[in-house]
């Protein structure tokens, strides 16, 4: 049985990836960019990173800025204790990088819990899960 569902989410790894390749293929967008529609039950990884990821709304001076947290998600899409960051690098003054850090936070909160398709969230809940918030790089100007 446990030998089954390690080649089930070996087959289901491999279809998000290539799922996810398509997607970028056919739009142009890569597949983490396209919306998942609210209160639509999360079946796979892409979706549960595309869920997290539409309530981040990165703050205007915190161009350059990444975070990633390490967290859990229970069966019902709640987070399990506090997010753990495991990587940052924070751009601008003190105010700005904590108002960085704060608006990631706000945006595991204000998205969770995340609507769990009922296949799915035992092994979501089952896994360690990483999500990385990042404010895109300050646009150069040249002068042509």
């Amino acid at each position: 049985m446990a030998e089954r569902r390690r080649l089930c989410f070996a087959v289901e790894r491999h279809l998000a990836i290539g799922a996810a390749l398509l997607a970028l293929w056919v739009t142009g967008v890569p597949a983490a960019a396209q919306p998942v529609r609210p209160g639509t039950p999360v079946a796979t990884f892409p979706d549960l990173s595309r869920a997290l990821r539409a309530c981040w709304q990165p703050p205007d001076d915190s161009a350059g800025s990444i975070i990633t947290f390490r967290f859990g998600l229970d069966v019902a899409g709640q987070l399990k204790g506090k997010p753990l960051v495991t990587y940052s690098r924070l751009t601008g003054d003190g105010v700005a990088q904590r108002r960085f850090v704060a608006a990631a936070l706000a945006a595991l909160a204000n998205c969770t819990p995340v609507p769990l398709d009922p296949g799915f969230a035992p092994i979501a809940a089952s896994r360690v899960l990483t999500l990385t918030f990042s404010a895109p790089e300050a646009r150069r100007q040249v002068p042509i």
